[in-house]
Order: structure tokens, then sequence, then C-alpha cells
């Protein structure tokens, strides 16, 4: 064997045999082949794997079908190692369009891709790159999942959260009928938007978790494997709301409560989940009516629920309103973020799957 076939050690393919890689690559595509069945060891075309400013362990493979039409296949990779703020290793493998008629076209969305996710653009959008249903009316559980959104549950009380979350990560915890949500930002702190407290607030995990709902119910963490946004920009967003006092004493349940702010933080996603699934509850409370039976249209009409959208919502819609939205600011306070957000990037892990 003259080299490894993977473009990162040798740049002429004449075939694509598992034995043609390197120890390193070899083990790679184990790792890859033990946790999906979409790919197999004898129809791998290509392979590279790259690093960039949220994960050292990222990839793309390039698979081949000689006997369709449509040709190849290609794969975006993101792995994530266990860690000190990862109690399970991670890893996406996303599927990129419906396919390929040609090899040659395959490999240059690929490195078309591999740029845009390594792009510092402090206006990027890396999900959008890579969701599939991003430009599509979709309902908010089938866009904020797997592979794109790691979701994890405890049902114990946390009191070390830098065990369980990483900086940027969605925290959301029982307090009753509905659910407490806030944005993690390392150091044992959270930035939410609450209604005690009248806006936008960062306060100690413990002050977070005040109105947990008493000591056993759920906390839930919701980790985007590739991130929606760049985490300056979400950092220098968290504060500009400080500075600006955003939404302050205007919260609204229906409209404009803690999980909205969490979710146009991270995601860009001005909505909120729990409203859609209780909108029934919600409307009748204020119209004084106790039945829980679906409610009529014509009173759906009548009241604003999550800002008047329906069930469903379009990514690339979300992400522009809610960029109109948001402003960004420099401060002490942003600055922190960014520098711990950068102290748990994964490194590159030798000999693991990228």
């Amino acid at each position: 064997m003259s080299g490894c076939k993977a473009v990162n050690c040798y740049k002429e393919r004449n075939s694509c045999y598992y034995t043609d890689y390197c120890s390193y690559h070899r083990e790679c595509l184990d790792k890859l082949f033990g946790k999906t069945d979409n790919i197999w060891y004898d129809n791998v075309w290509e392979i590279e794997t790259f690093e960039t400013w949220f994960n050292g362990n990222c990839g793309y493979v390039i698979t081949y079908n000689r006997f369709s039409s449509i040709l190849c296949s290609l794969y975006i990779i993101i792995y994530e190692p266990m860690g000190v703020s990862l109690r399970n290793e991670n890893m996406a493998v996303i599927k990129h369009g419906w396919g390929f008629s040609s090899k040659s076209g395959a490999g240059d969305k690929a490195r078309e891709l591999k740029s845009k996710l390594q792009s510092n653009d402090f206006h990027g959008t890396p999900m959008l790159k890579v969701h599939s249903d991003a430009d599509y009316y979709r309902t908010f559980d089938s866009l904020i999942t797997s592979p794109y959104v790691v979701k994890e549950n405890w049902y114990h009380k946390i009191t070390e959260p830098s065990l369980y979350f990483k900086p940027l990560d969605i925290a959301k915890v029982d307090e009753g009928d509905f659910k407490h949500v806030g944005v993690y930002m390392g150091n044992d702190l959270v930035c939410h938007f609450t209604k005690k407290y009248n806006g936008v607030r960062i306060h100690s995990w413990s002050v977070f978790l005040e109105s947990y709902h008493k000591g056993n119910g759920t906390i839930t963490r919701y980790h985007p494997i590739i991130p929606f946004k760049y985490f300056r920009k979400i950092a220098r967003q968290i504060g500009w709301t400080r500075e600006r006092e955003f939404r302050e004493d205007n919260y609204s349940l229906a409209d404009r409560n803690c999980e909205h702010f969490a979710n146009m933080i991270v995601y860009g996603i001005n909505y909120s989940e729990q409203i859609e699934d209780n909108k029934d509850l919600i409307i009748a409370k204020n119209i004084g009516v106790t039945s829980l039976f679906p409610l009529p249209s014509l009173i759906f009409n009548n009241y604003s629920i999550n800002n008047g959208k329906g069930s469903t919502i379009k990514l690339t819609n979300e992400m522009s309103e809610t960029n109109d939205k948001l402003g960004w600011k420099t401060n002490d306070r942003s600055e922190a973020i960014e520098r711990r957000y950068l102290q748990e990037v994964p490194a590159k892990e030798p000999c693991q799957i990228m």
C-alpha cells in the first residue's frame, strides 16, 4: 500500500478497500460502522477528517452504489468523546440531500460543507448548512431532535451543573405545570428570562433551581451537536439582552416566556414547545373554561399563542426573524462566556472516530 486513501493522508484514489486506510482511519471507520447501518465497509469512496471551531472531531464520508442511478451519498460526521460535561459519547451521522449522480459532485459538495462548517463568520448559521428540514415547515420537536440536538434527562437534583452541561446548552427543569428554561453559561451560571425577577437575569444554578418541583422532577439538557449560530454571536446576544433590559416587565406565558427566550438565544427560534403542547389549557384558563376538550377554532383565532404561529415552523424563517429582534454587545459577561465555551471544545481524539 502506497498510502492511506483518506483525503487527509493521500490525494490519489484508485480503490476503495478497507485495507487501503491507515490504522487511524480504519479505527475511524470501525467506530462509524458500529453506529450506523447506512454505511458499509465495501462502499466507502472517500473519507476526510477535519477540525472546526466547535469540535475537533468532524469529517465526511462519501459512499457509492454502482447499481443505483443515485451513485453517491454524502454523510457529515460529528463525534463528541466523553468528557467532564459529556457523560456519554455522541456521534451525529447526517445524510446530506437525496444523493449525487457523480463522485465529483458529491466531493465538491463535501468540500463546500467542510469550508462552511470551519468558517468563523460571526453571522454564520452552521446548522442551516446540514439540517435536512431547514427549509420546510416542521413541528418543533422534529427540528430539535437527533442527530442535530442531543436530549438527556435526569431524575435527580443536580448540584454541579458543569458535570452535566456545556456552555450554551439549554437547561429545562420541572416547576409544576410548566418547565422553566434557561441557557447554561458555564461556571455554574444560567441566563434566563424570568417572570419572578421581571426580565432577563444571570443567576447561579442554585437560584435557577429555586422553583425546582419538590426536588424530584426532571432536569433536561438540550445540546446542539452542530451549533445553530456562531458561539461569539450567542454570547454577545446574551450580553446585549442584559444591557438593554430586553423584555423587562414584559413577560407573557403564551408569547414571551422563558422557553421563547432560551430558544431564541441558542437556536434562533422564537417559539415555545410547551405552549403549543398546552394551548387548549392556556386558552381555556384565559376564558374561564374548565373543560379540557379541544376548543373550537373560532376561539383559537381570538387568542395569540406563540406569536400567532401554528403547530409547524420553518427553521430558516425563524432564524431570520430572531436575528432582527436581537442585537449583540461585547462586555465582560459575553467575553467570559466565549472563554468558557472555547475551553470545552472537544479536541481532536487520536484513534477515535475522527
